[in-house]
Formats: C-alpha cells, structure tokens, sequence
C-alpha cells in the first residue's frame, strides 16, 4: 500500500494492483474440472485474490456452485466458515441466500429492502451479520462502492484504483486547490503501469478478468462530529462534496464511489495534521494535551456511549447523495430481542449499513490507546415495547 498526504486529504492506492473490488460468485465455479477438488481450489483462488488488493475484496453471492450440492453438511459449514474468516474478504448475500446457510458462525453482509428475520434475524442481532438495506438490482457495498449490473443478469467485476479520505470542513479548499485531481490522475498512470506489467509476466488471475473502464476511486468523508460542533451547514457540505465528486470524474473520466470513511486511523491521521499545520478546519478538534483527532464518519464516535440517535444519524442531505450505505456499528451491552431491534431501527436514520456489537462480540480494530473502548454495560440498551405490554388473561399459557 502506497499513503500519499495532500493538503486536507489522505490518498491510498496499491503499488502494482488495484486498491480493492468485488467479484461475483461465478468466479469460484471457472475452469474447476473435479468436484472433489474445487471447495479447496476456490478457497485458494479467493486468498490470491484478496492478497492482492491491500483495500479488500467484496464476494458477492449471487450464484451457486454446480459442486457446492456434491459437499456434505459438515463439509459445507466448515467451508463457509473458513470463507467468511479469510483477511481481507468480505461476504455479501442476498435475504434468500442467508436463509439457506447451514449451521454455523459465519460473518457477512445481509442484503434486502427489510432488516433480516428468522434464523438470520437472530444472527445479526447477535452481531455475526450486518444488514445492508439494498433494494433488487444494485450491489451496495459498505467501504467500497455500488455495483449496478444489468437487469436479471449476474454481478461482474469491479475496482477501485485507490481511496481518498478528507473531513468534511476541508471540501471546498481542496476543491479550489485542484492538487488532488492531479495527485490522483499520477497515482492511476502509475499503478496502471505496473498492472499492465504484472499481467504480461502472467502474475494476475487468467480468470479473473481486469475491466479498466469499471475501476474507479473512492472519496470517503469524515469528521461529521467535528463540522457539527462547528456549525457547519449539512446541505452546504453535501454540494461541495456533490461538486468534488462532479469535477474528479469530469478530470479522470472514471467512476467515482462517494462514500463515508469509517476508519479510525485515517481520522486521527488528518486531525493531527490539521492541528500541526494550522489548517482553517481545526478550529472543531480538542485541544492538547487532548489528542486532536477527527471522529470516524458522520456520526458520533462508536467507542463512546451516546444516545441511538447520535451513533446512527446520517445527515438528510447525505442520505441520497452518497454511493453506499455508511456503517453504523452499534455497540450494546447485551443481544437485543426482536421487539428492541425494531424499535433500533426507528430510532436511528434509515438506510444505513447495520451491524450490532453484544459484548460477546470484541470490537474491531485497531485499538487507538489514546481512545480506547468504553465497556459495553456503559452503551445503552435499545427499549423493547413489548416488554411493557400487559399479557392479557385469556393469553397466559
């Protein structure tokens, strides 16, 4: 991985491969003549290709194996285990698929117009499954990107040649300034060229084919805390990150995935530098010898205990405007029942990416010792009306 430090924005990408993608189901099925030997085989083909894209790579679910049927069940279920907990990968199904798992732990994104029910509502509600609201027909993939394949058919490849994350109070400088559509216009040419050099020394997947008009760049938006405690105007911001967006792709004549920045690092990253250099956009952070760090997303911090509300709110001028849903991880001191995820998901804004954290779970890293956890008793708890119902007498029994 390449880091590259602009002014008000961090810039990602690989060195001789794209920074990250997704890849249909189909891709474990190609070119495996024996069935005995294809659960292994396809296992090895994912690792290669998720080592390659330092970002991650998403597998999308959307077609089922001729040899998957040939497995036994306990065959079956240690394979989608050990596929769910390989570095790297990210699991995406749809409502229909996720019913017809076998049992087992398996970690994956759910994704369907309502939140999951059944068995699978009892896996995400204990925090293996993140439900993603997507309607039929698009792939949205938290972290990366939105994958529109044409009606009724199966899910392509696609890419991203990198990742560039920027707080919110810093669009309209960097828009103005024009140095991260040329900062990004070199990193393409340059990993482009590299690329094209590894697959002429036949380094790449035969199989896995390399569309370069799909591959794109990802702009990632963060520090929502900091702009709201500055006064910050949301529908100001959502049309210069509109107009950012316009005048990359205008530029580069690629696809660009607008999208909100989860990662803690890179937050902590660019509030340091905000603070160091004297940057306009500072004025929100904490002052030292607090640690001057941005908060992940558009939200409040996920390590801390707040309210439902303040952990899961996206701003309403962001809610059409980004690519993919943001990630909205709810810690909670115990696994709440079904009536309480209900009542979750009318507490906080809709159509977010969920995914609940019960203290069973650890929380994901990494771990910032300058901002560690809280402990999940402190986290508030989701009401459950029906808890408060009174049971009729004709009801008992």
């Amino acid at each position: 991985m390449i880091l590259r430090e602009g002014r008000g924005f961090l810039l990602r990408h690989g060195l001789d491969s794209p920074w990250a993608g997704w890849v249909g189901s189909r891709f474990l099925e190609e070119g495996l003549a024996s069935v005995h030997a294809a659960p292994a085989r396809a296992l090895s083909r994912l690792m290669s290709v998720a080592g390659l894209c330092p970002g991650g790579m998403a597998l999308l679910w959307d077609h089922v194996p001729a040899w998957m049927s040939a497995l036994h069940p306990e065959e079956r279920t240690g394979w989608w285990e050990a596929l769910s907990s390989m570095p790297g990968l990210q699991l995406h199904l749809r409502t229909p698929e996720a019913t017809s798992l076998p049992g087992g732990v398996f970690r994956a994104w759910v994704h369907g117009p309502e939140a999951p029910s059944g068995s699978v509502g009892e896996a995400w509600r204990q925090g293996y499954l993140g439900w993603v609201p997507d309607s039929a027909g698009q792939w949205s993939l938290p972290g990366l990107g939105t994958l529109r394949p044409p009606k009724n058919e199966e899910a392509g490849c696609g890419w991203l040649w990198g990742e560039v994350v920027l707080p919110l109070g810093a669009l309209q400088s960097v828009r103005e300034d024009g140095a991260l559509s040329k900062m990004l216009g070199d990193a393409q040419n340059a990993v482009e060229t590299a690329l094209a050099q590894r697959m002429a020394a036949a380094a790449w997947p035969e199989s896995l084919p390399f569309l370069r008009r799909q591959a794109g760049w990802r702009l990632a938006l963060t520090g929502g805390l900091e702009y709201q405690r500055a006064n910050g105007d949301w529908a100001r911001a959502a049309e210069e990150a509109r107009q950012l967006k316009d005048h990359l792709a205008q530029a580069l004549r690629v696809p660009i995935h607008l999208g909100v920045s989860s990662d803690v690092w890179a937050a902590s990253l660019l509030g340091r530098r905000a603070m160091a250099e004297g940057l306009p956009w500072r004025n929100s952070l904490p002052l030292p010898p607090q640690p001057s760090a941005f908060t992940p997303g558009l939200a409040s911090d996920p390590r801390d205990p707040a309210p439902l509300q303040a952990r899961g709110s996206l701003p309403a001028p962001f809610a059409a405007l980004v690519d993919h849903p943001p990630l909205a991880l709810l810690r909670l001191p115990a696994v709440p029942s079904e009536g309480a995820a209900a009542q979750l998901r009318k507490d906080i804004t809709p159509g977010q990416a969920l995914r609940l954290l019960p203290p069973e779970l650890p929380p994901p890293g990494p771990f910032d010792p300058d901002h560690p956890w809280t402990s999940p008793d402190q986290f508030p708890m989701p009401m459950d009306p029906a808890a408060g119902e009174q049971v009729a007498l004709f009801e008992l029994g």
